[in-house]
């Protein structure tokens, strides 16, 4: 620990400064103490290895069970393995090929497995015009390696956790990445099953470091997966959870006979005081006997007055209260700046910002900066109720971006000094709302990540550590490692047939991997991602975000503001134009905040597309209803939605009102490929609201399937919807997320899908009227880029 006043200096350009750091003592460092203690207390125990399944792994029999570039790729009997295997050399890359330079082998990784990928690599000046140009080791495209570049002896690599999705293979392969020249070597290569514990035990709630405040539910719930071991059945073991006091007296306990390897639990701690619960998952046979032990939670009980003293924190229901102690819907932003001590230099670029109703920067091009820059920056996010995750994904000592002089300017001669005392220097700012702690890593960050989490907690009591994958499928790996859940999904890749529904999987994905108990927050493409592709048009960021929404997301960020993003474009007119449609779609998800923010509640009764068109509904008491739903598929399709109770009308939010049929409980929408729609649904017409026009009945009901993208998706789809008198009985489907939901497969991705077949629909002429339940509706621009990148008036 540093101590509570300590004197700091760094050299800026103009002048040596002294600072004085205060950390808060009292009450906060005793929250902080609670916060350390609470949560997974080590990593997970009890996986095992399965037999390398890789065909002939040490060259023993040449390149057999090998595909490769063979110009490439060559034994080298003169560069043996440390235990004298063969070696397989990888020679010059840069100048060998000019397409993809690999070796592959004929075993690939199976649906739905999880695997650890092994080898060492040996590297000769093996260096390219980027700098992460190397080598490395993948299971494509589920995992890779370290890329290994420059000179350096033999070095084993390791990574594990590495899942294949469902429905999917994975080859296992040895990779220039990059198009180096140099020289590599691969030697002792090995792809294994990792066979899981025999009991595996996840914290659904309390779902925010193990704190359970006493105004909340006082029954701890957990999900548990069962794996009995060789010579016993399911049916003949039992899960036995105990809490165990400070003094190790086991103050409450459960215990459960599992009809299926993969059910939930409850633990009840009504009954207990305040203070610090060791939580330990045991699966015993039928004697009673212990046959494994997982690692333990801690929960602490404490009073909800101690929440005064957090800046940030996450309820139950997985939403972020901040700012002002509510809970807020994130909607968050990138940005890349350089840094200065003084508020005003941060002006322009955070007042442009601010013009979309921000409420959360992420900011990594300040990592290195003092705390007296980190001050000023959040100094003048104030006026603007913004807050700051500042970046600590390079402070470990192993990285070569360590800031080295930060840690001279704390005094901290590790990294551990270093992530604990620059947290205790920024608890007391209350615009620091937690930490951006890992964006796009690899699974190998996992260990040290979960490790820097206990020092950051014990710097901070309160506060949202959050990470960022760009593999949704690691989740599960990664739920006990941070506070907050991120993917970061950019699907708009070309200039037409792009997979937006991919925002929409990965999310679910994520909710799916942290079983809802969790917050997750999407990150949402706000830039152009090749030369090939181009802007995402407001229509798209506006189906994209929903997406989210829908899947379960209860924070969205924007990539982004900065460099790479909106700063690369240099016309101010274009510029503004850009930005302008993202202020219209966030502005429209900060007016529904209050209603984003209520629990899921059943809406409908019937869906006529179930498993295209998803769905998420809200009730608000008062006979006001909202249904948030997005096309799935990439082709144009008609539904029919029925209520579970009537209606007076339904309305395209902010846009307009339709008529129902006769019975006031059914209503039809036309979604075009990927669209989102919000439709606000009243027991009352606003007062002086034109009589509707009724329209006719669509002719057909069109799906769509799952396929590939083909079409471009309009720029100018059509909002509106038509009446019409029938619906087919299907159910809908509704994406929610409950910490107590039973627990799933979390590689599983599942999709219902139906015949394609082609509408034919006459719509409904729709209304400027606006509807009268709360919140107040904001209409989005009249404007919409078609894919060319040009404006168009929308009709």
């Amino acid at each position: 620990m540093s101590p509570l006043k300590r004197t700091l200096y760094y050299v800026s350009s103009s002048a040596l400064l002294t600072i004085w750091l205060w950390a808060p003592a009292g009450v906060s460092r005793a929250l902080a103490q609670a916060v350390v203690d609470g949560g997974l207390n080590s990593p997970e125990t009890g996986w095992t290895l399965g037999p390398n399944l890789l065909n002939n792994g040490n060259f023993s029999a040449g390149t057999t069970g090998w595909t490769m570039t063979k110009s490439c790729f060559s034994l080298d009997p003169t560069t043996p393995a440390p235990n004298g295997a063969a070696s397989l050399m990888l020679q010059d890359p840069a100048t060998c090929s000019t397409t993809s330079i690999m070796a592959v082998n004929s075993v690939t990784g199976t649906s739905g497995n999880t695997y650890t990928i092994s080898g060492q690599i040996k590297t000769d000046n093996l260096t390219g015009t980027q700098s992460y140009a190397g080598a490395r080791i993948d299971l494509f495209p589920a995992g890779a390696t370290n890329i290994m570049n420059g000179t350096n002896d033999w070095t084993p690599l390791t990574l594990q956790h590495v899942v294949v999705g469902q429905g999917t293979t994975a080859p296992f392969r040895l990779e220039s990445y990059s198009f180096p020249s140099g020289t590599a070597w691969f030697a002792n290569l090995s792809l294994q099953r990792e066979i899981p514990p025999p009991l595996r035990m996840f914290l659904l709630y309390p779902n925010y470091r193990g704190l359970m405040f006493s105004d909340q539910n006082q029954t701890a719930s957990f999900a548990f997966t069962v794996a009995p071991p060789d010579g016993t059945t399911l049916a003949s073991v039992r899960v036995y959870v105990e809490a165990a006091d400070q003094n190790g007296n086991v103050v409450a306990s459960n215990s459960f006979a599992p009809t299926s390897s993969e059910f939930t639990g409850p633990l009840d701690m009504s009954a207990l005081a305040e203070g610090n619960y060791q939580v330990t998952g045991e699966l015993l046979d039928a004697s009673g006997n212990v046959l494994f032990t997982q690692s333990p939670y801690s929960i602490v009980k404490l009073d909800a007055s101690a929440r005064a003293n957090m800046s940030a924190w996450v309820d139950s229901s997985n939403q972020a209260h901040f700012l002002d102690g509510n809970a807020h819907f994130v909607l968050g932003m990138y940005d890349t700046t350089a840094y200065s001590n003084s508020p005003a230099y941060y002006e322009p670029d955070l007042a442009a910002i601010a013009q979309a109703p921000i409420n959360m920067m992420i900011n990594y091009y300040i990592t290195l900066a003092p705390p007296s820059a980190i001050e000023a920056y959040t100094t003048e996010m104030k006026q603007y109720g913004i807050t700051f995750l500042p970046t600590v994904s390079t402070y470990y000592s192993n990285n070569p971006n360590y800031p080295s002089n930060l840690a001279t300017m704390f005094g901290a001669t590790n990294q551990d000094q270093l992530a604990e005392d620059y947290a205790e220097t920024l608890a007391s700012d209350p615009q620091i709302v937690g930490y951006y702690v890992q964006d796009e890593p690899q699974l190998a960050v996992q260990p040290q990540t979960f490790h820097q989490y206990s020092m950051l907690k014990a710097g901070n009591p309160a506060g949202f550590n959050y990470a960022v994958l760009s593999r949704p499928l690691d989740v599960p790996s990664w739920r006990d490692t941070v506070d907050v859940m991120g993917v970061d999904p950019y699907p708009i890749v070309n200039a037409a047939n792009n997979n937006l529904a991919q925002v929409g999987d990965w999310t679910r994905l994520a909710v799916q991997g942290v079983h809802g108990a969790r917050p997750v927050w999407t990150v949402i493409q706000f830039f152009q991602q090749t030369c090939a592709s181009a802007w995402p048009t407001e229509q798209q960021l506006h189906d994209m975000s929903w997406m989210a929404i829908v899947e379960g997301a209860t924070g969205l960020f924007y990539w982004e503001y900065g460099l790479r993003g909106l700063y690369e474009v240099k016309d101010p007119v274009e510029h503004q134009a850009l930005y302008q449609e993202l202020v219209d779609v966030t502005s429209e998800i900060k007016s529904l905040e209050p209603v984003l923010l209520m629990p899921d509640a059943p809406v409908l009764s019937a869906n006529s597309a179930t498993g295209t068109i998803i769905t998420k509904t809200k009730d608000l008491g008062n006979g006001t209803r909202y249904v948030f739903a997005y096309n799935h598929s990439n082709a144009p399709v008609t539904v029919q939605l029925t209520l579970n109770a009537p209606a007076a009308y339904v309305a395209e939010y902010g846009e307009g009102v339709t008529l129902m049929d006769a019975a006031g409980t059914m209503f039809s929408a036309d979604f075009q490929p990927y669209q989102a729609h919000v439709f606000e649904i009243s027991n009352t017409v606003s007062e002086g609201a034109p009589t509707p026009v009724t329209s006719q009945t669509p002719t057909a009901s069109a799906t769509a399937t799952l396929d590939p993208p083909t079409p471009t998706p309009s720029s100018t789809p059509t909002r509106t919807m038509s009446v019409t008198p029938t619906a087919s009985p299907t159910m809908t489907r509704t994406s929610t997320a409950t910490p107590t939901v039973t627990a799933t497969p979390t590689t599983t991705l599942t999709r219902t899908t139906t015949p394609t077949a082609t509408a034919t629909v006459t719509h409904t002429p729709t209304m400027t009227v606006a509807p009268t339940a709360t919140p107040t509706p904001t209409r989005r621009s009249r404007y919409r880029r078609h894919a060319t990148g040009m404006l168009a008036l929308r009709e």
